[in-house]
């Protein structure tokens, strides 16, 4: 993108923000956690169809399904939640996982025996027959197997691919058609992701997902090299990131509303400089609890009262605008991240720099715009130029076309 520092004068005047349009974006998801019952399903699910999100990411534990060995009784709580996903026509990637006290001693004990692994292959295609009539096509095995806290009690990826070849296979033979992703990984484990291509892990999934944390630090500081890193292993195969965000609590590590909301843009928008990135999730969309010192319970957009943080706003801004448009140019001048989406006449531009605000000209199409903050406030912008001097800051902005 040529970012030459031309000269331009233009004028501005306020617009009354409007509401803005209700389009889905089928890049953007949210972890939720109706697989632990959750409640006001169908009050959460709107506040997630009304963002813009296309995606939930959730879970039908083995444990809860199968209580008696061979006996498959789905809760009705289950098939519920998948019923109004699929009614909204909202996708859900399904975790498949965890241990079961039937054939192993621990909740969260990975399938290590062969025993253990067949039994977890009828759960995974007794769960695919079922979740397939209610349009989930998506699934994960396990999650975070590189992590003593989900595979106890001591992770191996050798152990891990042996479950992921097995798991794969059932998925495929329950759903031919159905997408499997594997690895999961509580952060970028390169160790861990490598040891599972080496050995040729790599054709047991359709996708690879991990979950690059980086709270309490900006994306820009890590996740364009966690992404290129996982790249380097990977090559070609699609990546998801199926979990990452930023807990508000008071506390070590946590961040304010408004920086939770200004790293949820920036996120997003990095990530789709990626070609072979498909899909990214924001955990969670529901706080947890109400503690607000404990991290664990504050890394939603909305809070446990459902009531939305600014992070809520400011991705329904984001979906709304960046939609699934494709990336045509990105760059940096000087400080400033410039990111163009365009398809056709209809186009987007989104700007944003850490640090202290400051001006910069990027080009433009058309000399009538509209400038949206990152919460969708607006205002129109006439210029004489086909370049625009636009303040920017931590909080993203978003250049359009005037109607």
């Amino acid at each position: 993108m040529d970012f030459a520092a031309l000269q331009t004068t233009a004028k501005s005047y306020a617009v009354q923000a409007r509401n803005l349009p209700r389009v889905r974006s089928n890049f953007f998801g949210v972890q939720t956690h109706f697989g632990q019952f959750r409640p006001d399903v169908e009050e959460v699910l709107d506040l997630i169809e009304q963002a813009g999100i296309n995606w939930i990411r959730d879970e039908v534990y083995w444990a809860e399904v199968e209580k008696k060995k061979g006996v498959f009784d789905f809760p009705r709580q289950y098939d519920n939640y998948l019923h109004s996903a699929q009614a909204r026509g909202i996708q859900v990637l399904l975790i498949l996982d965890f241990g079961n006290p039937l054939y192993m001693s621990r909740e969260k004990s990975g399938p290590a025996t062969d025993e253990e692994r067949e039994a977890f292959v009828r759960y995974c295609k007794e769960v695919i027959r079922r979740c397939r009539k209610r349009g989930v096509r998506y699934y994960e095995i396990w999650n975070e197997p590189n992590a003593s806290t989900f595979w106890q009690p001591q992770p191996k990826a050798d152990d891990y691919l042996k479950l992921l070849e097995k798991a794969y296979q059932a998925c495929k033979e329950a759903d031919p058609g159905c997408t499997v992703i594997g690895c999961a990984t509580s952060g970028t484990d390169v160790d861990f992701i490598g040891r599972i291509f080496s050995l040729g892990g790599g054709q047991f999934m359709d996708a690879v997902s991990f979950h690059p944390y980086g709270y309490p630090i900006g994306p820009e500081q890590r996740l364009l090299d966690d992404i290129e890193k996982l790249k380097n292993i990977v090559r070609e195969k699609p990546i998801w990131i199926t979990e990452i965000g930023y807990p508000t609590h008071q506390g070590a590590n946590g961040v304010s509303e408004e920086q939770q909301a200004n790293y949820l843009t920036r996120t997003f928008l990095l990530a789709r400089s990626s070609p072979t990135m498909q899909r990214v999730f924001w955990y969670d969309f529901q706080n947890d609890g109400t503690d607000l010192t404990e991290a664990e319970f504050n890394f939603g957009l909305i809070r446990k009262d459902k009531n939305p943080k600014p992070a809520y706003k400011a991705c329904k801004t984001l979906a709304s605008l960046v939609r699934d448009l494709p990336l045509k140019e990105y760059g940096k001048k000087d400080a400033a991240y410039i990111y163009r989406f365009e398809k056709g006449k209809d186009w987007v531009i989104a700007a944003w720099k850490m640090g202290e605000p400051e001006s910069t000209i990027i080009p433009v199409s058309g000399r009538r715009l509209r400038i949206i903050e990152r919460d969708g406030e607006a205002k129109a912008i006439q210029t004489q130029e086909r370049f625009l001097k636009l303040s920017v800051s931590e909080k993203v902005r978003y250049v359009v076309p005037a109607d």
